[in-house]
């Protein structure tokens, strides 16, 4: 039996969301992986690493037929970032985070995104780096 998720979207595109993307892809499940920052560099930059097909942006378009969104943010960011996809997000889609903290993230969940709580997986990768940013990605961090 195979399995693929044909677009996966990750917001924070560095060490933990970019190694999360770059492990999909070594390990053929990942069809497209979409990025979303802060920073246009850093989206450049995982664009030219191969970390991303493309850079996406918090809309419909990007999110509404995804089958697995990573909040891969400091947490202190991700209820804002809930809150602005809550609308655009389809109703299969998975929801994950790379968070450090779960009470916080799960109360924001709850708040932000309450038709989607049964799909969301909390998650903490127990991984980290000397390094930071998407050129410190690995696809065997975890």
């Amino acid at each position: 039996m195979s399995f693929r998720l044909d677009k996966i979207v990750v917001f924070g595109v560095g060490l933990i969301g970019g190694s999360f993307a770059l492990a999909l892809k070594k390990a053929g499940v990942a069809g497209q992986v979409i990025g979303i920052g802060r920073s246009q560099a850093t989206l450049d930059e995982a664009l030219r690493l191969g970390i991303i097909d493309r850079i996406g942006a918090c809309d419909a378009a990007t999110l509404g037929d995804a089958d697995l969104v990573l909040l891969a943010t400091p947490v202190g960011q991700m209820p804002a970032l809930m809150q602005a996809m809550a609308l655009h997000l389809g109703p299969q889609v998975v929801i994950t985070d790379g968070g450090s903290t779960k009470s916080d993230v799960a109360a924001a969940v709850y708040r932000h995104l309450p038709q989607h709580c049964s799909r969301f997986v909390p998650a903490h990768p127990i991984a980290g780096a000397e390094n930071s940013g998407a050129a410190a990605a690995k696809a065997d961090l975890y």
